[in-house]
């Protein structure tokens, strides 16, 4: 299958034989390319969270659990996040708020290098239920657009 050119969402689902243990051995590489992609955006006066957040996921693939991946405060920041998911299937995946190459780029080198590293896999692109933006909520018709006022007052 052909990669698309632009995804809001990259994921990476492990064959149902695999585990979060099966990370250990690449993650800290899939660490450094989150970190990098996001090295436009890192601000002067933040401390050196990268290595903690790497060194607590890397504790948490030891003991064969779920990470809490890569999850910056920033809007346009890459994101690595570990879903709430089958643990006969885990998966993680690369997102961004809108669709762009630079999640598909990150999907597909990670997936080279899990390839590369033994770790069955599947890959699939924007799988996230996000719909579209909200606005404002439309106004049920015949309702008046004044509220009830009084003792009889339902809210």
């Amino acid at each position: 299958m052909t990669p698309p050119v632009k995804a809001r969402s990259g994921h990476i689902i492990l064959d149902s034989r695999g585990h979060y243990g099966d990370l250990l051995k690449v993650y800290a590489d899939i660490h450094r390319k989150v970190v990098e992609a996001n090295r436009p955006f890192a601000r002067e006066a933040e401390p050196m969270v990268p290595e903690v957040l790497l060194e607590e996921n890397l504790r948490d693939l030891r003991a064969n659990r779920k990470p809490c991946g890569y999850n910056r405060a920033d809007a346009f920041g890459m994101r690595l996040v570990f879903p709430l998911c089958d643990l006969r299937h885990p998966e993680f995946y690369f997102s961004k708020p809108a669709r762009c190459q630079e999640v598909v780029q990150l999907t597909e080198e990670v997936s080279t290098l899990l390839r590369r590293r033994g770790v069955r896999h599947s890959v699939e692109y924007d799988r996230l239920p996000l719909g579209t933006p909200r606005g404002t909520p439309p106004v049920p018709v015949g309702v008046a657009a004044t509220t009830p006022t009084g003792p009889t007052a339902s809210y």
